[in-house]
Protein backbone atom coordinates (compact mmCIF):
# COMPACT_ATOMS: atom_id res chain seq x y z
CA UNK A 1 0.00 0.00 0.00
CA UNK A 2 2.64 2.47 1.06
CA UNK A 3 4.28 1.48 -2.47
CA UNK A 4 1.22 2.83 -4.11
CA UNK A 5 0.87 5.78 -2.35
CA UNK A 6 3.88 6.78 -3.19
CA UNK A 7 3.55 6.34 -6.97
CA UNK A 8 0.70 8.05 -6.75
CA UNK A 9 2.14 10.75 -5.14
CA UNK A 10 5.12 10.99 -7.71
CA UNK A 11 2.87 10.89 -10.11
CA UNK A 12 0.55 14.20 -8.94
CA UNK A 13 3.66 15.56 -8.07
CA UNK A 14 4.93 15.29 -11.82
CA UNK A 15 2.27 16.13 -13.18
CA UNK A 16 2.95 20.04 -12.83
CA UNK A 17 4.93 19.60 -15.92
CA UNK A 18 1.35 19.86 -17.53
CA UNK A 19 1.90 23.17 -17.15
CA UNK A 20 5.15 24.04 -18.78
CA UNK A 21 3.49 23.93 -22.46
CA UNK A 22 1.08 26.62 -20.93
CA UNK A 23 4.06 29.05 -19.79
CA UNK A 24 5.51 28.70 -23.34
CA UNK A 25 2.75 29.64 -24.52
CA UNK A 26 2.62 32.89 -21.94
CA UNK A 27 5.85 33.77 -23.07
CA UNK A 28 4.73 33.57 -26.99
CA UNK A 29 1.98 35.72 -25.89
CA UNK A 30 4.17 37.95 -24.31
CA UNK A 31 5.94 38.42 -27.78
CA UNK A 32 3.26 39.00 -29.33
CA UNK A 33 1.99 42.28 -27.19
CA UNK A 34 5.59 43.24 -27.17
CA UNK A 35 4.92 43.20 -30.94
CA UNK A 36 1.50 45.05 -30.33
CA UNK A 37 3.54 47.79 -27.98
CA UNK A 38 5.76 48.54 -30.98
CA UNK A 39 3.18 48.47 -33.57
CA UNK A 40 0.97 51.33 -31.28
CA UNK A 41 4.31 52.93 -30.34
CA UNK A 42 5.53 53.55 -34.41
CA UNK A 43 1.82 54.38 -34.86
CA UNK A 44 2.17 57.39 -32.69
CA UNK A 45 5.64 57.96 -33.12
CA UNK A 46 4.51 58.59 -36.91
CA UNK A 47 1.19 60.41 -36.01
CA UNK A 48 2.15 63.07 -33.71
CA UNK A 49 2.09 65.83 -36.13
CA UNK A 50 -1.63 65.35 -36.47
CA UNK A 51 -2.21 64.54 -32.65
CA UNK A 52 -4.34 66.40 -30.34
CA UNK A 53 -3.43 66.54 -26.75
CA UNK A 54 -6.47 64.32 -26.48
CA UNK A 55 -5.11 61.80 -29.12
CA UNK A 56 -1.40 62.19 -27.00
CA UNK A 57 -3.35 61.03 -24.41
CA UNK A 58 -4.93 58.47 -25.58
CA UNK A 59 -2.14 56.59 -27.52
CA UNK A 60 0.16 57.25 -24.16
CA UNK A 61 -2.34 55.43 -22.53
CA UNK A 62 -3.11 52.63 -24.76
CA UNK A 63 0.70 51.92 -24.30
CA UNK A 64 0.76 52.05 -20.33
CA UNK A 65 -2.20 49.41 -20.85
CA UNK A 66 -0.20 47.17 -23.38
CA UNK A 67 2.84 47.31 -20.63
CA UNK A 68 0.51 46.48 -17.83
CA UNK A 69 -1.07 43.48 -19.91
CA UNK A 70 2.61 42.62 -20.53
CA UNK A 71 3.50 42.42 -16.85
CA UNK A 72 0.35 40.67 -15.65
CA UNK A 73 1.64 38.25 -18.35
CA UNK A 74 5.46 37.97 -16.66
CA UNK A 75 3.75 37.80 -13.39
CA UNK A 76 2.00 34.34 -14.65
CA UNK A 77 5.14 33.49 -15.93
CA UNK A 78 7.10 34.03 -13.08
CA UNK A 79 4.41 32.20 -10.90
CA UNK A 80 5.39 29.16 -13.17
CA UNK A 81 8.81 29.10 -12.17
CA UNK A 82 8.00 28.17 -8.58
CA UNK A 83 5.17 26.04 -9.48
CA UNK A 84 7.42 23.77 -12.12
CA UNK A 85 10.28 23.78 -9.23
CA UNK A 86 12.73 25.11 -10.95
CA UNK A 87 14.40 26.64 -8.78
CA UNK A 88 17.57 24.50 -7.66
CA UNK A 89 17.99 24.21 -3.78
CA UNK A 90 20.93 26.57 -2.60
CA UNK A 91 21.84 28.04 -6.41
CA UNK A 92 21.77 31.48 -7.26
CA UNK A 93 20.07 33.14 -9.78
CA UNK A 94 21.22 36.35 -9.76
CA UNK A 95 19.35 37.52 -13.16
CA UNK A 96 15.93 37.05 -11.31
CA UNK A 97 14.25 39.72 -9.82
CA UNK A 98 13.78 39.07 -6.05
CA UNK A 99 9.73 37.61 -6.25
CA UNK A 100 10.75 35.14 -9.07
CA UNK A 101 10.10 31.71 -8.50
CA UNK A 102 9.18 32.60 -4.20
CA UNK A 103 5.35 34.03 -5.17
CA UNK A 104 2.66 32.32 -3.40
CA UNK A 105 -0.40 31.66 -3.89
CA UNK A 106 -1.52 34.83 -1.69
CA UNK A 107 0.69 37.14 -3.04
CA UNK A 108 -0.08 35.78 -6.74
CA UNK A 109 -3.45 36.08 -6.18
CA UNK A 110 -3.05 40.12 -5.01
CA UNK A 111 -0.68 40.89 -8.03
CA UNK A 112 -3.13 39.64 -10.45
CA UNK A 113 -6.00 41.48 -8.92
CA UNK A 114 -3.83 44.96 -8.39
CA UNK A 115 -3.11 44.40 -12.59
CA UNK A 116 -6.30 43.85 -13.47
CA UNK A 117 -7.58 47.09 -11.54
CA UNK A 118 -4.79 49.10 -13.16
CA UNK A 119 -5.64 47.83 -16.96
CA UNK A 120 -9.47 48.39 -16.14
CA UNK A 121 -8.44 51.85 -15.16
CA UNK A 122 -5.97 52.70 -18.15
CA UNK A 123 -9.25 51.34 -20.22
CA UNK A 124 -12.13 53.23 -18.32
CA UNK A 125 -9.55 56.43 -18.58
CA UNK A 126 -9.67 56.27 -22.30
CA UNK A 127 -12.97 56.19 -21.91
CA UNK A 128 -13.53 59.15 -20.30
CA UNK A 129 -10.75 61.15 -22.45
CA UNK A 130 -13.10 60.46 -25.54
CA UNK A 131 -16.07 60.60 -23.15
CA UNK A 132 -18.00 62.68 -26.11
CA UNK A 133 -17.83 59.36 -28.53
CA UNK A 134 -18.28 57.18 -25.58
CA UNK A 135 -21.77 54.53 -25.65
CA UNK A 136 -22.73 55.48 -21.81
CA UNK A 137 -23.85 52.13 -21.09
CA UNK A 138 -20.71 50.57 -22.04
CA UNK A 139 -19.08 52.94 -19.63
CA UNK A 140 -21.59 51.72 -17.03
CA UNK A 141 -19.89 48.29 -17.64
CA UNK A 142 -16.87 49.78 -17.40
CA UNK A 143 -17.24 51.49 -14.03
CA UNK A 144 -18.72 48.28 -12.72
CA UNK A 145 -16.19 45.54 -13.40
CA UNK A 146 -13.36 47.96 -12.30
CA UNK A 147 -15.61 48.60 -8.98
CA UNK A 148 -15.84 44.63 -8.76
CA UNK A 149 -11.72 44.74 -9.11
CA UNK A 150 -11.48 46.53 -6.23
CA UNK A 151 -13.83 45.03 -4.08
CA UNK A 152 -12.48 41.64 -5.00
CA UNK A 153 -8.88 42.65 -4.34
CA UNK A 154 -9.88 44.15 -1.00
CA UNK A 155 -11.87 41.10 -0.32
CA UNK A 156 -8.76 39.16 -1.08
CA UNK A 157 -6.54 41.08 0.93
CA UNK A 158 -8.85 41.35 4.20
CA UNK A 159 -9.00 37.43 3.84
CA UNK A 160 -5.42 37.00 3.64
CA UNK A 161 -5.14 39.30 6.67
CA UNK A 162 -7.65 37.04 8.48
CA UNK A 163 -5.96 33.90 7.96
CA UNK A 164 -2.53 35.63 9.06
CA UNK A 165 -4.04 36.47 12.46
CA UNK A 166 -5.64 32.66 12.78
CA UNK A 167 -1.88 31.19 12.22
Amino acid sequence: MKRLESRIAGLLTASRWLMAPLYLGLIAALVVVGVAFFEELARTVVGVPTLNVEGVILSVLKLIDLVLIANLVLIMISAGIGSLGSVAQGVEHAEWSEFMGKVDFSGLKLKVVVSLVAIAAVDLLEDFVEIDTTNKTDLMWRIGILVAFVVTGVLLAWMDRLAEDHE
